[in-house]
């Protein structure tokens, strides 16, 4: 796996990253942990969470698998989305839950949905990011996290001095090596405000059907880490068996098959990682083979930039041909 330095922030990591997002779907932390180790000894260096990722949980996770092994890796997580207070992190009470509600589908679901509107966000005082990371440092067992972003924040957000100044001063104790802002891409590119300069990262949503990082104009060489790279998958595969006959006139112009999933998953990684060269390009996954899969893809770059740029332009004609948006 390729490794470099994460934009202008002296920080070296792997261009292809971790996200632990899903971290808590596994059966039990074991296994979780075992997709980490898997994602590392594959050589996936950078490793994604949040405060929020399951209901504080995640972060637990991560924090007994990095032990002795911090040295070897990036982390990232994230502040400003709050979990509820009585779930934060309380592993047998969430496991309970599950394992009451499991046989009934509906009132898991309905439970799921309660905790997830009694989550707070918003949370960017001062006040608020000192004490979120504090809880992750302490979640995550380390003594700094190297990138620490704000989550779901919109520019006007990230531009309180306050929080700014608290940033900073945690930089200098060396708590944080680097902040910045991790939101959807339309927090990023609707306000006419620019994103003050200490925000040496961005992280937002990016795949060859979006194409938003060619569209932000508020990069000015900052890291710029993107995700959601396999999402129009699922809508290029309907498009694919609605238009057979246009599938095909790629396929020979290509000499790809597109009809073929994996193939496409490849090329969705393949305009992600040269889109993004200097960065990050973070994917989540339950399944150790779909690791080594996305790993074995990066490495290989068996598509050239031809072949890159007539998938592109393959994604745009048979998604608009099928009337299929970009996104499921």
């Amino acid at each position: 796996m390729r490794q470099h330095i994460l934009g202008q922030t002296g920080i070296v990591t792997s261009h292809l990253g971790f996200g632990c997002v899903q971290l808590t779907a596994h059966e039990d932390r074991s296994a979780a942990i075992r997709i980490l180790e898997h994602a590392l000894a594959s050589g996936i260096t950078h490793f994604d969470v949040s405060r929020i990722y399951g209901f504080g949980r995640a972060e637990g996770i991560l924090g007994e698998f990095l032990r002795g092994k911090r040295h070897q890796v990036t982390v990232a997580t994230k502040f400003g989305i709050q979990p509820p207070s009585g779930l934060v992190g309380n592993r047998r009470v969430i496991d309970l839950a599950k394992k009451l509600l499991g046989p009934f589908p509906n009132l898991l679901r309905r439970a799921r949905q309660r905790g997830s509107k009694m989550v707070q966000s918003g949370l960017f005082t001062p006040q608020n990011a000192v004490q979120s990371l504090e809880s992750s440092l302490r979640e995550l067992r380390t003594d700094s996290i190297d990138v620490f972003l704000l989550h779901e924040a919109t520019l006007r957000d990230a531009a309180s001095e306050p929080l700014l100044e608290a940033l900073r001063s945690q930089v200098d104790r060396g708590t944080i090596r680097c902040f910045g802002v991790a939101s959807s891409f339309h927090h990023l590119q609707k306000e006419a405000i620019p994103v003050p300069s200490s925000y040496q990262v961005l992280q937002f949503e990016d795949n060859a059907a979006t194409r938003n990082l060619q569209m932000l104009d508020k990069v000015q060489g900052r890291a710029v880490i993107t995700h959601s790279i396999f999402q129009p998958l699922r809508p290029l595969c309907k498009a694919i068996a609605a238009q057979p006959a246009l599938t095909r006139k790629y396929t020979a112009h290509l000499n790809i098959d597109l009809a073929d999933p994996g193939v496409l998953g490849a090329l969705l990684l393949q305009f992600a990682l040269r889109s993004n060269p200097s960065g990050v390009v973070l994917f989540s996954s339950t399944d150790p083979k779909r690791v080594s899969a996305n790993v074995g893809d990066a490495d290989s770059r068996q598509y050239c930039d031809l072949q890159v740029s007539g998938f592109l332009e393959f994604v745009d004609t048979i998604l608009q041909a099928a009337h299929f948006p970009a996104t499921p």
